[in-house]
C-alpha cells in the first residue's frame, strides 16, 4: 500500500457529482397551510423535549404550545410517537443521502472539494454544521433524547457505506480496522457537535467545517498507513 503524507489533497476539479442537498426541516405532503401545521407541531415538541421525555407530553400541551387544536392535530398524526417518528425520519433521509454523497469519490473514501484558500473541506460537513446551527434545539434532541433512534440510524448507514467503500478502493484492508476508524471519527463528531452547540456555537459554521475536516482526514492515515508504522510520514 503506498505512503501517504497528511492528509488526502483536496482534487483540483470537481468530480461530476451534484450539488449535496440542502438538509432542512421539510415537512412531506399537503399543501402549504399543512406544512406550516406540521412545522409548528414539530418546532413545539422540540421545545417540549428539551424539559420532559416523550411519553410525558401529553397532546393537550402540545397543541397548546403550537397553537394548534387538537382535531387538527389528529388530521396530521395518530398520536404523538408518530409526530416523532416522522419528524426524525424525515431528517434521518435527507442526512443519509448526504452520506451516500459524501462517498460518491470514485478514486478516494470521501469527496473532497477544495474551499476558497484552496484547503480540502468535506460538503457534506458544511450542510451538517449550517443545518446545526440554524436548528440547535432540534439537533441536541436528535442527538440526546433517549427516545431518539436517529444517532443509530445514522451510525448505522455510515458504517455501511464506508465497508462497502473501502471493499472497492482497498480491498485489504481489515474490517475491523474500518469499524475501529469509523467509531473513533463518528464519536468524536458528536462530541465536537454537542459541544460546539453546548458553547453556544461561538465558532463560526466556516471555522468548525475547517476544524472537523481535519479531524476526519487526519485520521483517516490510521485506513491508508496500515500497519507498518514505515507507511507514517509526519505531517
Amino acid at each position: 500500500m503506498p505512503a501517504h503524507d497528511g492528509p488526502l489533497p483536496a482534487r483540483k476539479q470537481k468530480l461530476p457529482v451534484s450539488p449535496p442537498p440542502k438538509l432542512m426541516i421539510r415537512p412531506l405532503g399537503g399543501d402549504r397551510r399543512s406544512r406550516r401545521t406540521a412545522l409548528a407541531l414539530q418546532q413545539s415538541l422540540v421545545e417540549l423535549l428539551l424539559e420532559k421525555p416523550l411519553r410525558e407530553i401529553t397532546i393537550s400541551e402540545l397543541t397548546q404550545a403550537a397553537d394548534i387544536s387538537r382535531t387538527t392535530f389528529y388530521l396530521h398524526y395518530q398520536n404523538i410517537d408518530d409526530l416523532f417518528i416522522q419528524m426524525e425520519n424525515n431528517i434521518y433521509l435527507q442526512l443519509a443521502e448526504l452520506i451516500h454523497l459524501s462517498m460518491a469519490d470514485e478514486h478516494s473514501v470521501l469527496y473532497v472539494e477544495p474551499d476558497e484558500a484552496g484547503n480540502p473541506t468535506l460538503p457534506v460537513l458544511t450542510e451538517v454544521f449550517h443545518f446545526i446551527r440554524s436548528n440547535p434545539q432540534l439537533s441536541l434532541v436528535l442527538l440526546k433524547n433517549p427516545d431518539s433512534t436517529f444517532f443509530d440510524k445514522i451510525w448505522s448507514t455510515g458504517h455501511d457505506v464506508l465497508i462497502e467503500r473501502m471493499a472497492l478502493l482497498e480491498s485489504e484492508t481489515d474490517v475491523s480496522r474500518i469499524e475501529y476508524y469509523y467509531i473513533f471519527v463518528i464519536n468524536g463528531l458528536r462530541g465536537l457537535i454537542e459541544h460546539w452547540i453546548a458553547s453556544n456555537m461561538r465558532e463560526p459554521v466556516k471555522q468548525i467545517v475547517e476544524i472537523a475536516t481535519s479531524f476526519v482526514l487526519r485520521n483517516m492515515g490510521f485506513l491508508l498507513w496500515g500497519d507498518d508504522p514505515q507507511n507514517h510520514k509526519e505531517s
